[in-house]
């Protein structure tokens, strides 16, 4: 076929049609059949079945040859296969075929603690649509979230959240760069790694459309790359031209709506303001402090071990220690962890000697005493100590310095 149809298919009509076709017929994966619809004639290929029966999947994955009839409730889902001259629509019915969400996936095993909220909306914001079949996000008119930006200060979890979206997603192994690394002295290479990055994502594009699996990118110390324009030193301008290079490949002339940018970065006042608007890091998430409840969801995790093994003391109180830990960043409290376990060790080390452990080692607890010892160790690196403000605010007044009492002030009649 060397021209292109100019009629479009409804893949929902053709999705009936093959079932009333073809009621009762037995097909095995990778299975070729010739199908003729309203005097088209098209090349079919069984890529995924799914059987009702767990006990005959059971049996025909033992000799590595699956089988499926075709009933009346039997789902069917039509992919333009790449390169066909075929338009086809998509189905407004059905899910895609290429769910991103994994099944098996449980968020309660995500690890991350204290940021529910904020990776709700996310999901929300970022993977709602993609759930959705195609069909019906082509009535509404939209487009998907290409480009989420995560920020906040050092610690706090952006570049796990990161990581975690990726282990959740049914798509393509992320790539993940970090920004420095796309720098490069010679002319022209730091924009054709740009490029490189999104040669995949162009390619299935071209040949499958929306159809096509996510390509995600992970960009850690987005700053690096991607400062306002005109602002760097130097003469050579290769900041501006890599910004420039994003910008066309995330939301250029060929958009592509396959791809899904995660930036990270502590810097969000650096950031391009072009790369802030809809169409590419559109959606803006801030990475805090955890509060007091986040803060315990944190120390669970990283005492999980502790607990699952009967090596942490029972005075130790996790409620008291997320009171206590105010201010803490998720980073900030690992390290509380690490500490406490290290005074753990001290406890059981030979008297005169860093190298030797006493005898008694495998009965070894982490108890309250450590965790203050280490509160005593480990201080956070930012927030503010509201005891400390409230003293020196008094009436809506900051006390700037004694010597402002005793200025005397000159009347004026």
């Amino acid at each position: 076929m060397n021209r292109r149809i100019e009629i479009e298919l409804d893949s929902d009509k053709l999705a009936d049609f093959f079932v009333e076709k073809f009621e009762t017929q037995i097909f095995t994966e990778q299975q070729i059949l010739a199908v003729d619809f309203r005097s088209v004639q098209m090349k079919c290929v069984i890529r995924k079945i799914e059987t009702v029966n767990v006990h005959v999947l059971e049996k025909q994955t033992s000799s590595r040859v699956l089988r499926g009839m075709v009933t009346r409730q039997t789902a069917v889902v039509f992919r333009q296969g790449p390169g066909t001259m075929i338009p086809m629509k998509a189905s407004s019915k059905r899910p895609p075929p290429n769910a991103i969400i994994r099944p098996d996936f449980k968020f309660e095993e995500m690890g991350i603690g204290g940021l529910d909220s904020e990776f709700a909306t996310i999901f929300r914001r970022a993977f709602a649509s993609r759930i959705f079949p195609a069909g019906l996000i082509e009535k509404l008119g939209i487009q998907h979230v290409r480009g989420i930006l995560l920020y906040g200060p050092p610690g706090t979890g952006k570049t796990l959240m990161a990581r975690q979206i990726g282990k959740m997603l049914k798509a393509r192994e992320p790539k993940i760069v970090n920004g420095p690394e796309i720098l490069n002295k010679f002319v022209g290479q730091s924009e054709e790694n740009i490029r490189k990055l999104f040669a995949d994502a162009e390619k299935e594009y071209k040949e499958k459309g929306d159809q096509s699996d996510l390509h995600i990118i992970i960009f850690d110390e987005l700053d690096a790359i991607t400062k306002q324009r005109g602002t760097s030193g130097g003469g050579t301008g290769v900041a501006d031209t890599v910004v420039n290079q994003l910008l066309s490949k995330m939301d250029g002339v060929d958009q592509l709506n396959n791809i899904l940018i995660i930036g990270m970065t502590n810097r969000f006042d650096m950031i391009d303001e072009a790369l802030l608007r809809p169409g590419r890091l559109e959606v803006h998430m801030e990475i805090n402090l955890p509060d007091q409840a986040g803060r315990l969801q944190i120390l669970k995790i990283h005492t999980q071990k502790m607990r699952d093994n009967n090596i942490m003391d029972k005075d130790v109180d996790l409620n008291e220690l997320a009171a206590l830990t105010k201010n803490y960043s998720g980073a900030e409290i690992a390290g509380l962890v690490k500490s406490a376990t290290s005074f753990a060790f001290n406890r059981h080390t030979k008297a005169g000697t860093v190298a030797e452990f006493k005898e008694d080692a495998a009965d070894m607890k982490v108890g309250r005493t450590d965790f203050m010892m280490a509160l005593e160790e480990t201080h956070p690196a930012f927030g503010v100590s509201e005891e400390e403000l409230g003293a020196l605010i008094q009436g809506n007044l900051i006390m700037y310095s004694k010597h402002i009492n005793v200025i005397p002030f000159a009347r004026l009649d």
